[in-house]
């Protein structure tokens, strides 16, 4: 079972277990680009893999994304980062999307990351966003490009499986799936809400009647057990690689629960 963690840039690091090999960093909107080199630096040095985050709609101008790449190859020795859109309504400069960061050329040589959508995004259909995804799937193919896909988390085993077979037609990058930490449902309800997952936020609202589960704390494993013994086949049938931790509960919450299930290192190519 591989896992995979998220971060932000002020986290303390120094207690994640050597195992967990690869660890992505956030990148918010207004934030300094310096801080999330410095968290990448600090994970190099303690034998995890950084990824950090590229958000397109927060860097200014060519400039500004270049020397943000520059820190962290020089810094942190980054051999992959997680391209996003970012959370900003309207760009800050010329990059509105993951494709137009691409065309710059700026990322050859590193592992891409790119997002995923179980649950869909606001103001796009789901045709859209398999069309987007789909074209990043032509680019790795016209580049040779190693890429991957980490999505959204979502707490819905249905959702999850009917996005599995709906990109299955053109999906050939591996599958990085987005899964919340142990925390309350009041947390989850709150980043729900925040991060748009639509099928999910109904379940919450739905739960959200029964007041006293609301400050109970509430794990994964149904999650992990449901994806990797479910109804469509086995982790190990590679439509889902690995597990990627959203740590809305804390990093040592999430830590905690991370040692009650059997891990691995990922080995890179």
């Amino acid at each position: 079972m591989l896992f995979s963690i998220e971060v932000t840039p002020a986290v303390e690091v120094a207690k994640l277990p050597p195992n967990l090999r690869e660890v992505s960093i956030t990148y918010l909107p207004g934030a300094d680009h310096r801080a999330v080199v410095a968290q990448a630096a600090r994970l190099r040095a303690l034998g995890h893999e950084p990824i950090p985050h590229v958000p397109a709609r927060s860097f200014r101008d060519r400039t500004h994304l270049f020397n943000y790449l520059d820190a962290l190859k020089s810094e942190a020795d980054i051999r992959q980062v997680l391209l996003i859109g970012g959370s900003r309504d309207r760009p800050l400069g010329p990059f509105a999307s993951t494709l137009d960061l691409l065309e710059t050329g700026f990322f050859e040589g590193l592992r891409i990351g790119v997002a995923g959508h179980p649950e869909g995004m606001p103001g796009l259909s789901d045709q859209e966003c398999d069309r987007i995804l789909a074209l990043k799937n032509q680019y790795a193919r016209d580049t040779g490009t190693d890429m991957f896909v980490m999505t959204q988390w979502s707490l819905n085993v249905a959702t999850i499986h009917a996005w599995l077979d709906r990109i299955a037609p053109f999906n050939t990058l591996p599958i990085y799936l987005g899964i919340p930490g142990p925390t309350t449902p009041a947390m989850l309800l709150k980043f729900a809400q925040i991060c748009g997952v639509k099928t999910s936020l109904l379940g919450l609202r739905h739960q959200s009647a029964r007041l006293g589960q609301l400050l109970t704390v509430q794990t994964p494993d149904y999650l992990v057990d449901a994806l990797s013994d479910g109804p469509k086949g086995p982790v190990s049938d590679h439509r889902i690689d690995h597990f990627h931790i959203y740590t809305f509960g804390g990093l040592q919450r999430s830590l905690n629960w991370l040692a009650t299930r059997p891990s691995q290192p990922l080995t890179l190519a």
